[in-house]
């Protein structure tokens, strides 16, 4: 029996679906959002919404923020993320999918009538350059989903705040 757990009031965690996208050189896509300050950059992507799943959030939030309407491809890394006292952020788990390579990011930047941008930015960062455009959570993250692309990792990785729980 599972008393310390209620299945019918259980805690709040915010469900987020990533996008890995990249270009024929292997640099990833980035997108600027507006609401964040500092490295504001990060992957396309977002928060689900109640009772949408994973999958379907990400293909929301990749569409809303690039105009790409795909389909997300194998999952490459969960990452659990802890409440954060400093940004208010509720704890999390993020499934970062392979969004397969783009070209280029001409018109993938949404036009917004008449109301402000979520997002101001986008472009793709080769992956040594990543630090100056994200936060080091970010990178951590996004450098092992590219190595699982890369096979660096089998099939998938578990994370926690950007650290591999298996391969260190």
């Amino acid at each position: 029996m599972h008393k310390d757990t209620d299945f019918k009031n259980p805690p709040r965690r915010r469900i987020g679906a990533l996008a890995i996208v990249r270009d024929g050189e292997g640099s990833v896509l980035l997108v600027k959002k507006a609401y964040k300050e500092g490295r504001s950059w990060g992957l396309p992507g977002g928060a689900a919404h109640a009772d949408e799943a994973p999958h379907d959030a990400w293909v929301r939030e990749v569409r809303q923020e690039t105009g790409l309407d795909r389909t997300p491809g194998r999952l490459l890394a969960v990452d659990y993320v802890p409440y954060s006292e400093a940004s208010g952020s509720a704890e999390g788990i993020n499934f970062v999918f392979d969004g397969g390579t783009a070209k280029d990011t001409e018109n993938m930047l949404p036009e917004h009538e008449g109301e402000e941008p979520e997002i101001t930015g986008i472009q793709f960062v080769p992956l040594y350059q990543l630090s100056e455009f994200v936060t080091p959570l970010t990178e951590k993250r996004i450098r092992f989903a590219v190595g699982v692309l890369e096979d660096d990792f089998p099939l998938s990785v578990y994370l926690a705040e950007g650290r591999s729980l298996t391969y260190g």
